[in-house]
């Protein structure tokens, strides 16, 4: 099992080292200088090809190993699209209270944005881009690697393992170990998007909320998302410090108010959604 789970990470990693080994050769054909060559790390075509080998190592890993095993990813769900809107006003307000307390304690300062056609494209592309992400890493953490530890172990070696693999994989991000709370904060999202998993039946609730959480933190609050780069968005922030409540550069998950509001979170989702769903049938 634990070889299948690397498995499925080495794929992307290849698939995304042969395509800017690709991209590289034909910059410096065509003329690119090495600055221009090396800039592709952060580049918004990168960032897709993540998404698109992580979702293909899921299906690749899963048709070659799983099918036969008859569990689910947790796409096929009934009322996708409804656990998806509610899992999306979950994020919003989950988030909307961190940034908002946040603010309240002196973490931060706004300022807001003059609208104009950059800030319209920056949200177009926000809600494009992280609506992919949380496809992605849902499908490859919740709805893979949960799903085939929960086959082989049950359901909370799968909610513990799979939100711990979730927090790595977010370990390369920069001031990712600035202070122990974005680790944290990201072992904390993920238990919330595992138990939510478990207990809607899919999907579908939590890429709706991670969805709605990144999007919410980076393109209306300002907050750097998981570390990246900030982008054009509603409100502008000014840190205020200290970096444990405002979260620094790594955004409002870097701060111990989110790990508060998190928590907060994972209890009352439990509460909402316990026995109101069908749990996926297993044959052990």
């Amino acid at each position: 099992m634990a070889g299948k789970i690397v498995l499925s990470g080495l794929i992307p990693i290849v698939i995304i080292m042969v395509g800017a080994i690709v991209y590289a050769i034909f910059a410096l054909i065509s003329g690119a200088s090495m600055d221009d060559v090396t800039s592709i790390t952060g580049a918004r075509w990168t960032q897709y090809l993540q998404i698109a080998a992580f979702i293909g190592s899921v299906f690749a890993m899963y048709a070659w190993f799983e099918r036969k095993h008859s569990w689910s990813l947790g796409l096929k769900q009934q009322f996708g699209g409804t656990l998806a809107t509610q899992g999306f006003f979950a994020g919003f307000i989950l988030m909307s209270i961190s940034a908002i307390l946040i603010w309240a304690a002196g973490g931060i300062s706004w300022e807001a944005s003059s609208w104009n056609q950059t800030l319209i494209l920056s949200l177009l592309d926000g809600i494009v881009l992280y609506l992919f992400v949380a496809l992605s890493e849902e499908l490859f953490t919740r709805g893979y690697v949960q799903g085939l530890i929960k086959y082989h172990y049950g359901r909370t070696p799968a909610i513990i393992v799979s939100s711990i693999i979730f927090a790595f994989m977010h370990s390369l991000n920069p001031n990712m170990f600035e202070t122990p709370y974005p680790f944290i904060n990201i072992c904390l999202a993920g238990i919330l998007f595992a138990i939510a998993r478990e207990l809607t039946g899919g999907l579908w609730w939590p890429i709706g909320l991670h969805m709605s959480w990144n999007f919410f933190q980076g393109y209306v609050y300002g907050f750097q998302v998981s570390g990246t780069d900030p982008v054009p968005a509603i409100l502008q922030v000014t840190d205020n410090g200290p970096v444990y409540l405002s979260g620094g550069d790594f955004g409002a998950e870097g701060s111990y108010i989110t790990s508060l509001v998190l928590i907060l979170g994972i209890m009352v989702v439990y509460y909402l959604y316990k026995g109101k769903h069908k749990p996926e049938a297993l044959k052990r």
